[in-house]
């Protein structure tokens, strides 16, 4: 078969205006050192030239094409083949809290500054939840109570207790729109992020409390702890949960692996030490353990971008919203004039004069739209259909990345998402997704497999597209494949080891302190964090 044969360049960055990639990783490409925030993990292999007039035509095959009379999403419980019931749809936006935390890699905030310096100093690439905690206590006070141990919450929406929330803490501006006191921004995209920062807020907070008691009784006096050792003691425990949760629930889950669903085989591989002593150094093929922890490009413009094909078009959030009935557009009607079947609120929308017609974030929670978190995560719930499951990872996105809101895509061109992460691909000299695949030793899908007509990206496919394509041709949508398996296998695990203070340097042995019957994920985070959505021990 022909296959177009593509024109090698060196790994150097194209200006492609309006498309910015982040601060500091414009610098990547063409860095002669290996040091820094961003770096390489195929540092030696090609990069060929790709079409953009190609890449463009690609993403609008990515985008989910429904008809005028289809609709959008199916009732709770229907079968649907394009959910993936392997993976609750909270993990989708746990993972998009997880990328804010690790990297200021403004993927809805394109950065306008190209400033090499931040190759070597702007965000942790670690786990360390600086995301919530920012410069601290001392540093930004505003972000926390008066006594510098707990976060500032927002406003409750509800009497009930069940749907109020509360929101984020907010601004009081004269004019204009309220925006979160937060550590970072861009955890208020959307609702669903917004109220699961509002969770791990409130697990630090109840994790606080659980310290302070503990000190005080190990003093034997009665008298409180310092501040700042029950600060310090409180920061590390919810850090190392939220370490172990990364690990051992939500990469398990995205990997794929065990017949019995356990999913830890590719992590056990790495962690699983040559000699049997705890502790030893991670058997990492890819990833560079002699420098500084580092992101690849691969890993952060490629593989981890999986969880846009995760997004569904729209969710249930809570009993009392789905019990009012909605129109097409997800707008609340009347009970009067109820359909049958409640429909579900769109992740976004382009309508901003109904603030109950989307999910849209960058705004205050709506009364009584406090979140249920059985809706996303496995919480013990017995009705059909809950949690809501993700949707397959494939090379389709759903349709509401057709067109970002402008607060999402900070008024840069293009809109579509597809098209936007083809575009910084290129943008950022990625090699193909096949020359990936052939340095891991693994058989490239074929052009046909992968179902590009496209010329120039005929045996040269967009690394994000090739690791979609994979998921779904070898794991059927329910997990990533071995290319992009490993990419993000090795880069998480490489952080965590990069971290001098993460439970994987620091006490290798150790396991949650709030485990219940020896297990410890996102469900039991959230049980502990919002005690009055814990499931019934039985």
């Amino acid at each position: 078969m022909d296959v177009t044969k593509p024109v090698v360049t060196t790994p150097t960055l194209p200006k492609v205006h309006g498309r910015r990639p982040p601060r500091g990783l414009e610098s990547t490409p063409s860095s002669p050192h290996a040091l820094g925030r961003f770096g390489r993990m195929f540092r030696n292999l090609p990069v060929f030239e790709q079409d953009p007039a190609d890449l463009v035509a690609l993403a609008d095959t990515m985008i989910d094409a429904r008809g005028p009379d289809e609709p959008v999403d199916l009732p709770l419980g229907a079968a649907d083949e394009d959910e993936n019931t392997k993976i609750a749809s909270g993990y989708t936006y746990l993972g998009q809290f997880i990328d804010h935390d690790i990297t200021f890699d403004p993927v809805s905030s394109l950065q306008r500054q190209n400033d090499p310096d931040a190759l070597e100093d702007f965000r942790t690439p670690r786990f360390d939840l600086d995301s919530i905690y920012a410069r601290g206590p001392a540093d930004q006070p505003y972000l926390y109570e008066a006594d510098g141990l707990r976060f500032v919450l927002g406003e409750t929406v509800s009497e009930d207790q069940l749907f109020a929330g509360p929101d984020l803490p907010r601004n009081q501006p004269s004019t204009g729109e309220r925006r979160a006191l937060i550590g970072d921004p861009r955890n208020d995209e959307n609702l669903i992020v917004s109220q699961l920062h509002c969770t791990f807020l409130r697990f630090h907070n109840r994790m606080v409390d659980l310290v302070a008691e503990e000190l005080r009784a190990r003093r034997g006096d009665d008298t409180p702890a310092p501040a700042a050792d029950i600060f310090k003691e409180a920061q590390r425990r919810v850090r190392w949960h939220y370490q172990w949760v990364v690990l051992w629930d939500f990469l398990p889950r995205v990997l794929g692996g065990r017949a019995d669903g356990a999913g830890r085989d590719l992590v056990e591989e790495i962690l699983a030490p040559a000699d049997g002593s705890a502790g030893a150094t991670p058997r990492l093929r890819f990833y560079d353990l002699h420098r500084e922890p580092f992101i690849p490009v691969e890993f952060s413009v490629a593989a981890y971008r999986f969880g846009h094909s995760m997004v569904r078009p729209t969710y249930f959030f809570n009993d009392r919203v789905r019990g009012f009935t909605q129109d097409a557009h997800g707008r609340i009607q009347d009970p009067a004039q109820r359909l049958n079947t409640p429909i579900r609120t769109p992740i976004f929308s382009l309508d901003f004069g109904d603030p109950l017609a989307h999910m849209n974030g960058f705004r205050p929670l709506p009364g009584e739209w406090g979140f249920e978190w059985k809706y996303f995560f496995d919480m013990g719930a017995t009705e059909a259909g809950l949690p809501q499951p993700s949707y397959r990872i494939d090379a389709v996105l759903a349709e509401p990345l057709r067109n970002l809101p402008d607060k999402v895509a900070s008024g840069d061109s293009p809109f579509s998402l597809a098209e936007r992460n083809l575009l910084r691909g290129r943008a950022l000299g990625l090699p193909s997704g096949e020359s990936v695949a052939r340095a891991m030793g693994e058989t490239p899908l074929s052009p046909d497999d992968l179902g590009i007509d496209q010329p120039s990206l005929r045996g040269n496919s967009p690394l994000w597209y090739y690791i979609l394509k994979e998921a779904e041709l070898e794991a059927g949508g329910e997990h990533l494949g071995p290319v992009g398996g490993r990419i993000v296998a090795e880069t998480f695990i490489g952080l965590l080891w990069g971290d001098p203070l993460s439970f994987l340097r620091v006490e290798p042995a150790w396991t949650p302190e709030l485990a219940v019957r020896g297990t410890f994920g996102m469900p039991e985070l959230i049980a502990f964090a919002v005690p009055e959505q814990a499931p019934a021990v039985t």
